[in-house]
């Protein structure tokens, strides 16, 4: 989310007419090196209080903040990353000398926050993706979410297209090791099925469940064909060759790994979770959408490229980078959202 952000302002900022974006934080950042460069403001609100408060029980802390802030710097439209901030700035909106409009911008599908019904009373909403924006509809059938989903990240080198590998498949995971959303377990489960034939995955991503990833790896008999890379910060200047990157997460909010793989113009696999592969994906175009927790299912789209070098797909590597960056360059998304915003 924070990467999106410094994304979106930066595309703000390089229009010929631009908007300013500001980022007001409630609460302290864990990390404040992404705020570097932005226009930003923080309310020290987690100290004292901490983490024993739920985030509705500090809406009240989160209007103050925000009511402060709308009188010393007043703008037009709050752009709300969760339901009680929603609720927060529509508290605050009548405080500064021009009432805002406020907008919810949820970054992960509804089922996965807190204090929904609060969605109800924005003015407008941002919806990553149409799952996502079905959401939102019926939480407020009275306000048509718009459907902007994520830009793709600055790159001062562009995206060279990566080529299949001239042997055996290289298929990818970029993300982090973690179970819970990821199921990086599920893909090893069902390459586990095809360990008798020539194939190798690279991992590039740390986590929690890393030990047992590697350790159920083993268990698998698929040990040598596995390459745990780490965390890396650009992970793509790593990668010479790819068949194809692999998804295999219960959930999402929208998934900035398949953008960056197919812009360079390598397919995918991912599962038809909730939310946002369904957006990216066009099965039998540019990869292929399986269900949520199947590895037999999976097995059978990994199968379809250990057949065939091109995985069965219509769409060139090119077509592929060419209708990613139709969609989601950062300047196309950024005027999406300013439609919106500004309509």
């Amino acid at each position: 989310m924070e990467a999106v952000i410094r994304t979106v302002a930066a595309a703000a900022a390089a229009e010929a007419d631009p908007a300013r974006v500001e980022v007001w934080c409630l609460g302290v950042p864990l990390r404040a090196e992404w705020l570097d460069g932005l226009p930003h403001r923080v309310a020290n609100i987690d100290q004292g209080t901490g983490r024993r408060f739920q985030l509705g029980a500090k809406r009240w802390l989160y209007a103050r903040a925000l009511a402060r802030f709308l009188r010393q710097s007043p703008v037009d439209a709050l752009l709300a990353t969760d339901p009680v901030f929603v609720k927060a700035g529509l508290a605050a909106a009548g405080q500064g000398p021009v009432r805002p409009r406020v907008f919810s911008w949820p970054h992960f599908s509804l089922d996965r926050l807190a204090n929904v019904p609060w969605l109800a009373e924005a003015d407008g909403h941002l919806a990553l993706g149409t799952q996502i924006a079905e959401q939102i509809q019926r939480v407020n059938p009275r306000v048509a979410p718009t459907v902007v989903g994520n830009p793709l990240p600055a790159s001062p080198e562009g995206f060279p297209l990566v080529p299949p590998p001239h042997g055996p498949a290289r298929f990818l995971y970029v993300g982090r090791l973690q179970n819970h959303q990821k199921r990086v377990d599920l893909l090893l489960e069902a390459l586990a099925i095809h360990r008798a034939q020539d194939w190798s995955l690279e991992v590039f991503g740390d986590g929690p469940d890393r030990a047992s990833l590697e350790a159920q790896a083993e268990r698998l008999g698929i040990a040598r064909h596995v390459r745990w890379h780490g965390w890396l910060s650009d992970p793509w200047a790593q990668v010479e060759a790819a068949t194809a990157l692999v998804l295999p997460s219960d959930f999402e909010g929208f998934p900035m790994a398949l953008l960056e793989s197919l812009v360079r113009g390598v397919p995918v696999i991912a599962t038809d979770c909730l939310a946002g592969p369904r957006d990216i994906v066009a099965p039998g175009t540019n990869g292929w959408l399986v269900p949520p927790h199947d590895a037999g299912a999976l097995s059978e789209a990994l199968q379809r490229f250990l057949v065939s070098p091109a995985g069965q797909l219509t769409s060139p590597p090119a077509d592929r980078r060419r209708d990613i960056l139709d969609r989601f360059e950062p300047g196309v998304v950024w005027r999406r959202m300013r439609d919106a915003l500004f309509a």
